[in-house]
């Protein structure tokens, strides 16, 4: 399909966004000021570190037993090491893969003209603390593009009391990085989303993605590589070492050999490796990849587009799942109207539109899998029992396109470690585009999970409670940077429950989550239009900071 925008892209290099001017003089020495804060906070954490351990062996070296008695025992001293900076990398629009089909260095061409990505963010000051400094930074780190607080007040807020830096709608042409100072003690509670939407061009449909801290060991799961689809994973590294990345790929008939372009691939700081899945295996209908480096940290994301003929088939931007175990939650899983979908399913290359669960066994045992769906009213019947066997080193499929019309979650019960997702469509109309979803199995949910919403789509959280009952708390986070009154809902176990933004308040930029109670799964389910859909995993809970022991002893 021919596009419209002139603009060209070529490589793994994207055009930079334009500069927008910042308020204030973040973009003149902000960077400056946030690598001097976090160089002196190191140097007094490792200061700190040595004096303790000089303290530690004055005390040993002082400690003397009285002569016939035992000697009485000695507590372990922690010291604690304040929290670091937040970084997380943020990916780039989606682009149309033209060119070079395979290897670690495709072509992409303009999408649409009517294709749109915005990036918004929240980043949340601890009780009684300013907002952190924080900004989006180009992915070599080292160039402000926007700030999201700054000239932060000397003087400190009342106790208890918190308030947000808000950033809504900005648009982005290329990866960026969310950099966010600790607050207080903890590091700063703070996400962003980037969402893409087109309504014309082969990338027509919704997608979005959570900025991602970086790993060393992800997986992916939901991936095609079949006749008109394109799967491009994208290794970000935001780190100051060099990474050294090597893939392992699980597909239906079991795990694929790695050939030469899976395994070293070298990704310099600051950049972006980009691999066509297609080109170390083609023909995939289920496909997982486990993604695990040395050296630096990086960022993983598959961006997934399919083209039935000329007809768009939709687009993702599919997220890691949690690490293999015998145990799996997803939640957020969408399914429209059965009849929709086999009305739709029927035309010839459509097959692949009806929902399913994907399962990939990374370990060389075979896993006999079991599969509860849970919906507000609870258990929901599973089509074929919910009991099937998947073989070791493969990727095995239950169809979900039976069940009615709703959301739902699905845990996965396994007798060794396996990896799970589910894939959906949403689309009703014969000859017109249909769009894709992913999502991914979740962590379960604790403290201060900040969901951010996305200009342009209808946002809706679904909360699942599979053993026991629980209750999730929601606070609102006004788009002026100002929290809204904590609203409890509660959720029976065996059960999911839905909530709406409007439900918790008005004009709001973000929803922060946290729960108490038995086990609860979490995420994001995107709509807009006839067909758009796309699904985030909610993003990880608030992180502290460490205790380090200091020994004592010769």
């Amino acid at each position: 399909m021919s596009q419209k925008n002139p603009q060209e892209f070529s490589g793994q290099k994207e055009n930079a966004p334009e500069k927008s001017a910042p308020t204030g003089n973040v973009q003149a020495g902000g960077r400056s000021e946030i690598r001097k804060r976090r160089r002196q906070r190191a140097a007094t954490a490792a200061a700190g570190v040595l004096v303790l351990a000089a303290a530690g062996a004055v005390v040993a070296g002082s400690l003397v037993v009285p002569t016939g008695e035992a000697g009485g025992p000695v507590d372990i001293a922690a010291a604690d090491v304040p929290a670091g900076p937040l970084t997380a990398v943020c990916p780039a629009p989606l682009r149309l893969l033209t060119g070079s089909v395979a290897g670690t260095d495709p072509q992409f061409s303009p999408v649409s003209e009517s294709a749109k990505t915005n990036l918004s963010a929240v980043v949340l000051s601890g009780p009684g603390n300013p907002v952190p400094v924080s900004e989006l930074l180009q992915p070599d780190a080292t160039t402000s593009i926007k700030a999201i607080a700054e000239n932060v007040p000397d003087a400190r807020p009342l106790a208890g009391v918190r308030s947000a830096g808000v950033l809504n709608g900005f648009s982005v042409s290329d990866t960026t990085l969310l950099s966010a100072e600790p607050s207080g003690t903890l590091q700063a509670t703070a996400n962003a989303v980037v969402g893409f939407s087109a309504t014309d061009g082969d990338l027509s449909g919704l997608a979005a993605a959570n900025c991602q801290s970086p790993g060393n060991d992800m997986w992916l799961m939901g991936a095609r590589t079949t006749v008109g689809a394109t799967a491009v994973l994208r290794l970000t590294n935001p780190s100051e070492s060099a990474a050294t990345a090597d893939l392992e790929l699980y597909g239906s008939k079991g795990r694929i050999e790695e050939g030469a372009g899976s395994r070293g691939i070298l990704v310099p700081p600051g950049e972006t490796k980009q691999i066509v899945l297609a080109g170390l295996a083609a023909n995939e209908a289920s496909l997982a990849v486990r993604v695990r480096t040395s050296g630096g940290p990086v960022t993983a994301l598959v961006q997934q587009s399919i083209l039935r003929g000329v007809t768009p088939g939709g687009v993702e931007l599919i997220q890691p799942a949690t690490p293999a175990s015998p145990q799996q939650v997803i939640s957020g899983v969408r399914i429209q109207n059965p009849a929709d979908t086999k009305k739709v399913a029927a035309q010839s290359g459509y097959e692949s539109v009806a929902p399913a669960l994907q399962v990939a066994v990374p370990g060389s045992t075979n896993a006999v899998v079991s599969v509860r769906i849970l919906d507000a009213g609870g258990d929901v019947s599973v089509p074929g029992g919910g009991v099937f066997t998947v073989p070791a080193g493969g990727v095995g499929q239950l169809p979900l396109d039976s069940l009615p019309e709703g959301t739902y979650a699905v845990e996965v019960t396994a007798d060794v470690s396996v990896v799970a997702a589910a894939v959906t469509g949403r689309g009703a109309k014969e000859d017109a585009p249909v769009d894709l979803a992913v999502a991914p199995a979740g962590e379960r949910l604790g403290s201060e999970h900040l969901a951010v919403l996305t200009e342009g789509a209808e946002s809706v959280l679904s909360f699942a409670a599979p053993s026991g009952a629980a209750e999730v708390r929601l606070t609102g986070v006004g788009k002026d940077g100002s929290l809204k009154e904590e609203r409890v809902v509660a959720v029976k176990g065996g059960s999911t429950v839905a909530v709406k933004p409007a439900d918790v308040g008005s004009d709001l930029a973000a929803l922060l989550v946290s729960t108490t109670g038995d086990a609860v799964y979490g995420a994001q389910v995107l709509t807009s239009g006839d067909a758009g859909v796309s699904v985030l995993p909610l993003p990880k809970g608030n992180v502290g900071g460490l205790s380090v022991p200091v020994g004592l002893g010769y």
